[in-house]
């Protein structure tokens, strides 16, 4: 399969992120989720689905990682784990926002907006966080740009755990520069060490610190900005207050986000003294100063550049594509809160000539387009690749309301696919497309994905669920297709492939338990099984019995076995009666029988019976005229009698006198009853066609089971004389106005061979009993 360049949803090559077949517990734990979904519809909203495969991903996340901490998919789990978390933290800012404004939605960007809140209650002095709450609340885009900020830190965490599990913080001193401090109280101080050890005095004095020292801050920078990135702000001052940085708690904690309780709550049981927003502009601004300071390592200018929401220097130790867009959103989001923060500030009437004097870092994106079209053409050619992975592509496109183009060009490709091995090499990504395709149907319609495409990559992902012969999770994922598709979708497929009893059982239970259309689908299955096959079955050439079964008399038979299983015996003895007329009209007896031996005609009968006896409504459907079951007995009579004969043709010199006369019996019974009296059934159900079809039946198959009676009783004459005087006999029958079968025999231009033979055994038989059959000696 391929996928979509992140920005521009232009396709490009994915072979070589494919993964192997992926474990059952990641089918089973994914359907599962959707059963549920289904079954309790209305009572769990889509969250529970996301949430559901969020943490059937990290399940299987964290078990490869303890198997095998080196497994190249490892990755592939974190990037869906991540996918999953972004989209349940914008179902309800984002898609369920969609879904209630409809197309009346309004356009609410940063850039095309004022701010709609309420400024009776705020003052110079109100924390910035119910400020910039209030001022992300009322804006849709940047509302969607802090969720996606928050989900991406709240995963990085895992990479640092798992991907870089072999980082060890614990050799940091515990002293701050105490190798600066040793070398001062040295008798040899170094002139170009700084004098004191406050943390501004390399910036003061244009002096430096010892090499092991500066080794030692970048450590701890480099820890620090990790624990930046990911929010874990309580773990940060833990670390600073173990390695005595100090300053940098303070630092840290001066731009924690805080609520004053008197200001912004009306709590004046608390004296606390408000912070207010001008204050932490005012560090954030200071912070970025810092950074001119060239001394600085590579993290800690990284540390400074992303607390001042700077974005030049704290990407440039970033080789992580989602680092890197979340260090962008980061920068754009919070200088676009800021811009509206002294707007506010400004409107309440108050000065800004301070914060206004100091330098403030550039947004380097205008929108999420701009920052995807960044990483794209990043210079690290190691983002450049990886925005090709297609996980990263679909949280692209997610986030930037280009789903809709991602679609189109999943469904492309899927056109394109030549052959099954080509879904299998895709599965990884055709399961996550699939179950994503799900959630936009569920929350959109056809907004995002017509019912035709989208029900064309069901089938899709179906399709690999057959071929892994997951089959008792196909209703599950064809309970979420359109309605109007469920039933021509599901009966190709059970008719498409072949199912063992235990599959068949199991899909049909499902069928149930998600109260899909099972009657409509399963005879919708034999309406396509009888047409798809019909070429193979013509009527207008001569016929000739058939004792070989072929694999297109197996495949059309074999879908009966779905009837059986679902206990709809009305249906099955319906169309066995219709299987059957088919096989023997063009001869094929051996395929006839074979079926017949896969099941217990006289038993489906019997249940067919015994339901139709406990049906509480007066469904006619559902009953069989009597004519109907007269023909099935008549044709299990026809096979079992045919059965003997193939078996005595074959092991002729094992037949006893007790066989053989049970053959016998058989054989007069079908040559004289067979079918004989639904020719002339006076019944107005009846039909002509049906009368005809009897009709045709006793020409093909009566005049070759009266010959074989015939031989039969002229092959055992030396069993006694009743065997040739019952074999002479059979021309009174052949004459026998009742049942013209001489007619037959003349239609089918059989009578005068027969006749021959006739003559020529009575020969034969003249020289044996001279004084004829008739006469006993």
């Amino acid at each position: 399969m391929h996928t979509m360049d992140t920005s521009t949803g232009n396709m490009t090559s994915i072979e070589d992120v494919s993964i192997s077949i992926e474990d059952d517990d990641i089918h089973n734990g994914f359907a599962n989720i959707l059963r549920r979904f289904r079954m309790d519809f209305g009572s769990d909203d889509l969250r529970s689905i996301t949430a559901g495969f969020k943490m059937i991903t990290v399940s299987k996340l964290m078990k490869t990682f303890e198997v095998d901490p080196n497994n190249a998919s490892i990755n592939n789990w974190i990037l869906e784990f991540k996918f999953w978390s972004i989209l349940e933290g914008l179902l309800d800012v984002k898609f369920h926002r969609d879904l209630l404004c409809g197309d009346d939605k309004r356009d609410n960007s940063s850039a095309n907006s004022e701010l709609p809140i309420d400024l009776k209650n705020l003052c110079e002095y109100s924390s910035e966080t119910v400020i910039t709450d209030q001022i992300i609340s009322a804006d849709s885009s940047l509302l969607q740009l802090y969720t996606v900020m928050k989900t991406l830190s709240d995963t990085f965490s895992l990479d640092f755990q798992l991907l870089n599990s072999d980082i060890n913080m614990d050799n940091l001193n515990t002293t701050k520069w105490l190798a600066t401090l040793n070398k001062i109280n040295s008798f040899n101080r170094d002139p170009k060490l700084i004098k004191e050890l406050d943390a501004d005095a390399p910036l003061r004095s244009n002096l430096e610190i010892d090499e092991d020292d500066k080794s030692n801050d970048e450590r701890f920078f480099s820890k620090a900005f990790e624990l930046l990135i990911s929010n874990n702000l309580e773990e940060l001052q833990d670390l600073c207050q173990n390695t005595n940085n100090w300053d940098f708690a303070l630092m840290i904690a001066g731009l924690q986000d805080r609520i004053d309780p008197v200001i912004d709550l009306d709590d004046y049981s608390n004296s606390t003294r408000p912070s207010g927003v001008k204050n932490k502009l005012l560090r954030k601004r200071t912070i970025y100063q810092l950074l001119q300071n060239e001394k600085m390592g590579l993290y800690e200018k990284a540390c400074y550049s992303f607390l001042s929401n700077d974005f030049v220097y704290c990407n440039e130790p970033v080789d992580n594509w989602e680092q890197k867009l979340y260090l962008y959103l980061n920068n754009l989001l919070n200088i676009e809160v800021e811009n509206k923060e002294l707007k506010i500030i400004k409107r309440l009437g108050f000065q800004t000539n301070l914060i206004d004097k100091l330098p403030s870092p550039p947004i380097m994106s205008e929108n999420i387009n701009d920052i995807l079209n960044k990483l794209n053409n990043d210079s690290n050619s190691n983002i450049r690749d990886q925005s090709k992975h297609p996980i990263r592509v679909l949280i692209g496109s997610v986030i930037s309301d280009n789903v809709q183009t991602l679609m189109n060009n999943t469904i492309k490709s899927i056109d394109d696919l030549n052959s099954n091995d080509e879904i299998m090499n895709d599965t990884f990504i055709l399961r996550v497309l699939t179950h994503l395709s799900i959630i936009l149907q569920l929350t959109y319609g056809e907004k995002i994905i017509s019912n035709y495409d989208y029900t064309k990559l069901l089938k899709c992902y179906i399709l690999r669920l057959i071929l892994y012969k997951k089959y008792e999770l196909v209703p599950i994922y064809i309970s979420f297709i359109p309605s109007d598709e469920i039933i021509q979708v599901y009966s190709h497929l059970l008719f498409q492939f072949d199912y063992e009893s235990t599959d068949r059982i199991s899909q049909i239970e499902n069928m149930r338990n998600l109260d899909l259309p099972l009657e409509n689908i399963l005879r919708k299955t034999m309406e396509i099984a009888f047409r798809d096959t019909a070429e193979y079955y013509p009527t207008n050439v001569t016929v000739q019995l058939i004792y070989d079964v072929e694999a297109i008399d197996e495949k059309l038979y074999s879908t009966i076995f779905w009837f059986i299983d679902a206990h709809m015996y009305s249906d099955c003895l319906e169309v066995i009666v219709i299987l059957l007329r088919r096989f023997l009209l063009v001869g094929k007896i051996a395929s006839a029988i074979k079926f017949l031996e896969t099941v217990s005609l006289p038993k489906l009968i019997d249940n067919y019976k015994y339901k139709v006896t406990i049906i509480e409504d007066d469904n006619d459907e559902l009953i069989l005229p009597d004519f109907k079951l007269l023909e099935l007995r008549y044709y299990n009579q026809l096979f079992t009698t045919f059965k003997k004969l193939l078996d005595s043709n074959d092991k002729a010199e094992d037949i006893n006198v007790e066989k053989f006369q049970g053959l016998v019996k058989s054989l007069n019974a079908i040559v004289r009853e067979w079918l004989f009296p639904l020719v002339n059934y006076e019944d107005d159900e009846v039909s002509q066609d049906d009368v005809e079809t009897y009709k045709e039946l006793r020409r093909i198959y009566l005049p070759t089971l009266f010959n074989a009676l015939f031989d039969l009783l002229i092959s055992k004459r030396q069993w006694g004389k009743k065997n040739v005087r019952d074999a002479m006999d059979l021309v009174n029958l052949l004459a026998d106005e009742k049942y013209k079968l001489y007619e037959i025999f003349n239609s089918t231009n059989e009578l005068q061979p027969f006749m021959e033979k006739l003559s020529k055994v009575g020969c034969q038989l003249f020289g044996e009993y001279k004084e004829g059959v008739y006469v006993d000696i």
